[in-house]
């Protein structure tokens, strides 16, 4: 359950594909949340969905009292290349009626712990430095800014900087 609010926190399912497509195409079209700039077709995020089962990177889901889903977190591969395979980058995506209600929190914190529970070192995220909200986030979480990556990215017509942030989790071996 999410405090003061009546939301929890699930593994996501392929019943959500839709509604996380729709929160994600929103963010595309109107953030700089995500670097994208165009939406993600069924096609795209049945891929997305496969590739976020749970296995190895899992998604989640922040659903309300009436089971709709209100935003989404996954872990991704940070890097492909195999001396990464301990390092994971997170993502978190809320409805737009739902923001600043704490679910992005609710959402953050569970994917700390399936992080864990999945044997990851470390989280990386990478926040678009005029995201104050998601960095504040991040930072209540026990991320740490690392640095700022200047003028990387490109959206809406002008330059994106991106910060760099990182926890550390439990060494596993």
């Amino acid at each position: 359950m999410i405090a003061n609010s009546p939301t929890t926190v699930r593994a996501a399912r392929s019943g959500d594909a839709d509604a996380i497509r729709s929160i994600y195409n929103e963010a595309v079209a109107n953030t700089t949340a995500t670097m994208d700039t165009e939406p993600r077709t069924p096609a795209q995020q049945a891929a997305w969905m496969a590739a976020h089962d749970g296995s190895r990177f899992p998604a989640l889901v922040a659903v309300d009292t009436h089971g709709a889903v209100v935003g989404y977190a996954s872990l991704s591969a940070y890097n492909p290349k195999p001396g990464y395979r301990t390092t994971a980058e997170t993502s978190i995506y809320v409805h737009c009626d739902r923001r600043g209600r704490g679910v992005g929190g609710a959402l953050l914190e569970a994917l700390v712990g399936e992080a864990e529970r999945h044997g990851f070192c470390s989280l990386v995220a990478l926040i678009t430095a005029d995201n104050a909200v998601s960095l504040r986030l991040h930072e209540r979480q026990g991320f740490v800014t690392i640095g700022t990556l200047a003028r990387v990215a490109r959206k809406f017509d002008r330059w994106i900087d991106v910060t760099v942030l990182q926890k550390q989790l439990n060494e596993h071996g």
